[in-house]
Parts: structure tokens; C-alpha cells; sequence
């Protein structure tokens, strides 16, 4: 009968360790959805960029009348976009700016529409 109690018990950590480490591993994607448009001043083709954070984790890149969907995820203070293509494109997250190092290197920050 106490081996049985103690694999309760163990079933009860595991479940608890579990539930733990997902409710602090991940914050709320609602607080990043939102509109985010080039802040300062960039040449003509990225002055007009902008993306957009959709909820269950879509967005969409627009520079003048193209659009290019993506999937994005948080991981600690980054944000991840990745295209259908399979491109990956990491940026940063800091105090409503999202900051995105482009081939070439040319760093664009991105200001929260409010």
C-alpha cells in the first residue's frame, strides 16, 4: 500500500512540475498583437514597412502593396517570424519596438501603433 501512496505521489509532482513550467515558460501572445510600423528614418523602401501580429500566432509583413504572411513566437525577449518559405527572421522585443536585423546588415525598428 506505500508503494502505491508514493507513486501518487510522484504522478502528483510530475503533474504539478509540469503545469509549472508551462505557465512560466510562455507569456501571453495578446500583449505583442498589434500594428508595428518603421520608427525613424529609413530609405523609401523600408519607410512604409510595417507588420502586423495577429492572434493564434499570424501576421503579415507590408511594404507598399505587397503583403508576405508569417507565423511569429515569442522566446524570452525575442520574436521569431517565420515565413512560408521556411525562412526564419529573429527579432528583438524592447518596450514597444521590435528591432529586426535584415541581410546586409540593416537593422530596422519597428514602434507599437497605439
Amino acid at each position: 500500500m506505500l508503494q502505491r501512496a508514493n507513486h501518487v505521489n510522484a504522478r502528483r509532482i510530475v503533474f504539478l512540475c509540469f503545469i509549472l513550467l508551462s505557465l512560466f515558460s510562455c507569456g501571453p501572445k495578446d500583449v505583442y498583437e498589434g500594428v508595428y510600423r518603421v520608427e525613424g528614418g529609413y530609405p523609401a523602401n523600408y519607410s512604409m514597412a510595417q507588420i502586423e501580429l495577429k492572434e493564434k500566432g499570424m501576421g503579415i509583413w507590408r511594404v507598399h502593396d505587397d503583403e508576405a504572411p508569417f507565423r511569429w513566437d515569442v522566446k524570452d525577449s525575442e520574436i521569431w517570424l517565420s515565413t512560408k518559405l521556411g525562412g526564419i527572421i529573429i527579432g528583438k522585443i524592447q518596450r514597444g519596438f521590435i528591432e529586426i536585423t535584415l541581410p546586409g546588415p540593416k537593422t530596422i525598428s519597428f514602434k507599437r501603433d497605439i
